[in-house]
């Protein structure tokens, strides 16, 4: 997800951040206050950024190399009557997984057509992500987000085999295809 630098005026003065989710009813809108210097972000690794804390506790991207990782990650799709978007983690790997701070888009008043999450997580050791959009794409298959001694990889479940082919590893996961068409055994999932 990029991310764009953000100014707003304030009681206080300006106040620079970067926006996910949406504001309103039935919506929430994450922000992560960062300096006036800050860039914008394009998607993918970055590992002169981190996050820090403000002196309320709220997230705060800083331009710092440090060992840990964080992901942002959106469901947004398209406007949905069903399909939401959802975030799970394997369920064995949930406490290598810490929610940092949470937002949401939605569809419809309140929210009551779909909905759409967005995570900033803290990551640690190896661990699989799977982001399943919202929208008029519902059907389409899931984004998996495998991090794997300190990268993270990106695949489909089309092409999860090759995936862990290159990895060198057996998949953490179990796939059913009993009505032909692949797909994965929902209990090895937790939603985030």
């Amino acid at each position: 997800m990029n991310l764009k630098k953000q100014e707003v005026e304030m009681d206080w003065g300006l106040l620079y951040r970067y926006e996910a989710g949406e504001e309103g009813r039935g919506r929430r809108l994450l922000y992560l206050p960062t300096s006036p210097n800050a860039i914008d972000i394009e998607a993918g690794l970055h590992k002169d950024l981190t996050i820090g804390f403000t002196k309320t506790g709220r997230p705060r991207v800083n331009k710092v190399e440090d060992n840990k990782m964080y992901m942002l990650l959106s469901t947004e799709g398209g406007y949905t009557r069903r399909g939401n978007g959802v975030i799970y983690c394997l369920f064995t790997q949930e406490n290598d997984i810490k929610i940092l701070s949470r937002g949401n888009g939605a569809d419809g008043d309140a929210g009551r057509i779909g909905y759409w999450d967005v995570l900033l997580l803290e990551v640690s050791g190896e661990v699989v992500i799977r982001v399943r959009t919202g929208g008029g794409g519902y059907g389409t298959p899931s984004d998996l987000y495998v991090v794997h001694s300190g990268n993270v990889f990106h695949c489909t479940l089309e092409n999860v085999n090759e995936l862990y082919d290159q990895l060198s590893m057996d998949i953490p996961f179990r796939m059913d295809d009993s009505e032909g068409i692949l797909k994965y055994v929902l209990e090895d999932w937790k939603e985030l």
